[in-house]
């Protein structure tokens, strides 16, 4: 009775098949359903709750009421029954398909274009054509092959699909198009068609590979972000057909809207999408002509057409799909309800208004009032269930707007419309974003060039271009991709798509370390759309970076405002409070941060960087883990053997060791080698090439090699170093190896470079002052050579230990032969050992040479930014990490001055003490003389 549309009668058979068997699962479902069609959700969920008491694990009846909430759009709840029942029954195809259409509603299409093509499966009427040729999902080249673009639903599906056609084409295929006769001479025109024809035909047709059309939006792994040819992809009807109509409409005297008010009665959600012409009466009071364009106009609607001549009714000469278009294309709007004629006008590039009910069809999506599938078209919402007069409401005071401005001479105005991008321009442009999420970036790039040479001002392509660039760390070509659209006068407008291209821009001259030029980009940004939270976080970024950290605070808040769950804010932010010793408020903020998004790795490893800082090593080691899930660093190897956490036992097996980070890491971490190897363990040490000859002397080392020979090497567990803390349980006071624990250099080493300084009659100190310029903080704890100016005027003999100066500090250490440069003979680390051995200190910024002098036993002076590295704590001037090193802190961000003016007066008190025993000896040894 429900199939056959008699609902009452379905009703009242359901009702009495209850009271014979009220223990019938079933039953209850199909009531269920049955009130949920009419809108009646109290009996329905009364009846779904009812089907799931008495069989708990029925998924239909989940699936069923998961459809029921999601029609009041209680979407968190709908989500969770359907994978309730998909935990229950995980190959049901109607309930995938139904997933899919949801997460698709919700911009989900990623998993819900995937999701989709269980419809083939799901007893949804479509029918598998059974080809023996293979179904292309884009995911083998096509070049030179023959390929069927088949129909698989219904006419506005079709039109809207056939978007994809001119895409296929690009990619070398000859394009054949299967669609039902109604459309056929419409669609045959679409560029990339190289024949369209109707089912009937296709039997005798030679083709090499098969699509329905509605799975190349899979095919092309289309997200909301991607949707090709918004702006119009049909050809201009003929001139010809146009003037014909233009002759029978008569005179332009007034405003020309076309209607259509319902779809197809097959359809299996008509009665929601549809609407009676009487339901338009309000807005038929406009002074507009209206024309019709609803064929199959049924009888109830005859009758009201009838009484209403001022509705110009051609629809009987409306013979397909093209005599359709060349009529809309006379008109100043289309307003349509869900249905082909809405996709027609879209397609066109027509301005369409399209009425959607309260739960409206996936691609119409939810919350907004405009669609990413056609530029031209404004979305009007019931705003509850069937209130269609809501609508027509809304529409009609719109309209009279609209008519309004068109009367006042607006028309002339309009007409000046903004130049469509060339379709082969917008071609190249979507491949380059198939061919990015195929990870085929090179040729993605030359396809988002090439968009850009057919269309210069073309801002989608720009931004693509420059993010891909950015990505791939090619700063420079990504600035002068964006530059191209930025020297439009598209640009300079209000426009998200100009301000996201001066993000871009911002975030490329970041990273090029033009960071004023980022700035007046971000602002440039900001000015062009306040709104975008993303801009403010960068800019804020930028302001860390500039040292700004109050103006930092600001941006962050402000994009907080915009977004108050935005974790990545929440994080930037716990830093800068961070940097600002505020370390209650950070450590309160990188918790919310995690509270809104548990899994954010990047928060997790700054909250671990500050339980680190502070001594709490336990969680601290734990939570750095999260290093490897960074967007940016970290390589993952992808060993096939176990990682070892310490977590069994290793006596009798050979583990790898490996370098996850720096040098100074490295060095740092190479103490627990002896620790493993005690545990009965085979250590292979896997180090860089600089420090390798000077770390496979650390005690248990069995083999120490570089990067290249570690693949090809047998072994049974692996460990990064930086882990090591972590699996041997590390705590504040049980730190091993303070003492040091690399072998003193060998003595014919040590005595060239003795040689080299020549005859030791002053105090000998090794200076480094910059790491390298490539880490992440190197502005906060790098400085200038002439920074340390006030400390050259110690009587000292200062050895240089600084490879790779920089240029400016190469000209201040040309001009200062006082300092002893020696690096050009410093081959490697073990060269820089023994170098260190011939001198009574090292003064060094936070790089690898402290950690090297530390693990060596040298004395060491280690200067810090007031925001340090977690491994130097806080508040102390020592380190449990190295016995012989002593740290000085910047008392405030930036103020080297005072930590150079502190090393100075210190080393000043060494100098002399070291005189005065070296005087003392002299003494000495002349008493004794005979």
């Amino acid at each position: 009775m429900q199939r056959l549309g008699r609902f009452e009668e379905a009703q009242a058979d359901f009702e009495r098949s209850i009271a014979l068997n009220p223990l019938e699962a079933e039953t209850h479902k199909n009531l269920g359903t049955l009130h949920s069609r009419f809108g009646r959700m109290e009996q329905a969920f009364a009846s779904f709750d009812r089907a799931l008491a008495i069989r708990p694990n029925f998924p239909a009846a989940l699936t069923e009421k998961a459809r029921a909430l999601w029609s009041l759009h209680l979407l968190d709840e709908a989500f969770a029954a359907f994978h309730r029942s998909l935990a229950v029954d995980p190959g049901n195809a109607h309930t995938i398909w139904n997933v899919a259409l949801l997460q698709m509603l919700t911009g989900d299409f990623e998993r819900g274009l995937a999701g989709r093509e269980a419809r083939w499966k799901a007893h949804l009427g479509l029918v598998d054509r059974g080809f023996s040729q293979t179904l292309w999902l884009g995911d083998q080249p096509i070049a030179g092959k023959t390929i069927l673009l088949h129909a698989d639903e219904g006419l506005g599906d079709s039109i809207q699909f056939a978007r994809y056609a001119p895409m296929v084409a690009a990619l070398g295929a000859q394009v054949i198009l299967e669609v039902p006769t109604p459309i056929q001479p419409l669609l045959g025109d679409v560029t990339g068609v190289a024949r369209c024809i109707g089912r009937s035909s296709t039997p005798s047709l030679a083709f090499d590979l098969h699509c329905p059309l509605g799975s190349l939006p899979l095919a092309f792994r289309t997200r909301l972000d991607t949707i090709p040819f918004a702006e119009g992809y049909l050809p201009a009807p003929p001139a010809s057909r146009v003037k014909a109509w233009k002759d029978r409409l008569g005179p332009r005297t007034r405003f020309r809207v076309g209607l259509a008010w319902s779809g197809n009665p097959d359809h299996n959600n008509d009665h929601n999408r549809s609407m009676t012409l009487r339901t338009l009466a309000p807005l038929l009071d406009c002074d507009v002509q209206f024309v019709s364009l609803q064929k199959g106009v049924r009888d109830q609607d005859r009758a009201f057409l009838g009484e209403r001549p001022d509705i110009v009714d051609l629809s009987d000469d409306l013979t397909d799909f093209s005599d359709t278009a060349a009529l809309v294309a006379c008109l100043d709007l289309v307003i349509s309800v869900d249905t082909s004629v809405a996709h027609l006008a879209g397609a066109l590039g027509v301005p369409v208004w399209t009425m959607l009910p309260f739960n409206p069809d996936w691609r119409w999506l939810l919350g907004r009032d405009d669609s990413p599938w056609y530029s031209s078209m404004k979305l009007f919402r019931q705003p509850k269930r069937d209130d269609w007069p809501g609508v027509v409401d809304c529409v009609r005071r719109e309209l009279d707007g609209l008519v309004s401005e068109w009367g006042s001479g607006a028309r002339q105005r309009q007409s000046n419309a903004p130049i469509t991008k060339p379709q082969d321009a917008v071609v190249s442009n979507y491949l380059g974003h198939m061919l990015w999420q195929h990870k085929r970036t090179d040729e993605a790039v030359l396809h988002f060039r090439r968009a850009l040479q057919l269309y210069p001002q073309y801002l989608e392509a720009a931004n693509s271009c420059g993010r891909l660039l950015f990505n791939l760390g090619r700063y420079a070509d990504a600035l002068e991709c964006l530059d191209v659209a930025g020297q439009s006068d598209i640009a300079g407008q209000p426009d998200p798509n100009s301000a996201l291209l001066h993000q871009i821009r911002g975030d490329c001259l970041q990273e090029a370390g033009r960071l004023e030029e980022a700035k007046a980009a971000y602002e440039r940004s900001i000015v062009l759309h306040s709104g975008e939270a993303d801009t403010h976080n960068k800019f804020g970024v930028l302001q860390v970076k500039l040292g700004r950290l109050d103006q930092a605070l600001a941006c962050f808040d402000r994009a907080l405002e915009l977004q108050p769950a935005f974790s990545g804010v929440l994080s930037n932010k716990a830093l800068v409070l961070l940097n600002l010793q505020l370390l209650d408020e950070a450590f309160a903020t990188f918790r919310r941060s995690l509270t809104v998004d548990p899994g954010n790795a990047v928060a997790t490893y700054n909250l671990a960087t500050l339980q680190l800082l502070t001594g709490d090593f336990e969680p601290g080691w734990l939570g750095r883990e999260a290093r490897w899930k960074l967007p940016v660093g970290l390589l993952h190897r992808g060993f096939s053997q176990s990682l070892w956490l310490g977590d069994q036992p290793i006596e009798g097996k050979t583990i790898l060791l490996h370098a996850d980070e720096g040098f100074g890491d490295a060095i740092q971490f190479a103490r627990y080698v002896p620790m493993v190897a005690a545990l009965g363990a085979r250590v292979i040490l896997e180090v860089q090439p600089p420090i390798q000859p000077l770390l496979a002397e650390v005690s248990g080392v069995a083999m120490c090699v570089g990067r290249p020979s570690a693949a090809s090497l047998p072994f049974d567990l692996h460990c990064p170093l930086g882990t090591l803390p972590l699996a041997l349980g590390t705590r504040l006071d049980t730190i091993p190896s303070p003492e040091p624990y690399l072998p003193a250099s060998p003595v014919a080493r040590v005595k060239v470079w003795e040689d080299r300084l020549g005859e030791h009659n002053r105090f000998r100190v090794g200076l480094v002052w910059s790491g390298n310029p490539a880490h992440k903080n190197d502005h906060d704890r790098s400085i200038a050579l002439d920074t340390l100016a006030p400390l050259l005027d110690c009587d000292v003999q200062f050895v240089s230990l600084q490879k790779g100066a920089r240029d400016r500090d190469r000209a201040f250490l040309d001009a200062r032969p006082d300092i002893v440069d020696l690096t050009d003979h410093l081959t490697d680390f073990s060269d820089t050992a023994a170098l260190i051995s011939c001198l009574d200190l090292v003064i060094s910024v936070d790089t690898s040479v402290a950690h090297l002098a530390g693990a060596l036993g040298a004395p060491v002076w280690t200067m810090l930014p007031s925001n340090p590295d977690w491994r130097w704590l806080l508040n102390r001037d020592d380190s449990p990490w190295y016995s012989s090193m002593r740290l000085f802190r910047q008392p405030e961000r930036g103020d080297w001055a005072c930590v150079v003016d502190r090393v100075r007066r210190e080393l000043e008190s060494v100098v002399s003490t070291w005189r005065s025993r070296d005087r003392a000896s002299d003494e000495a040894v002349s008493a004794l003389a005979p």
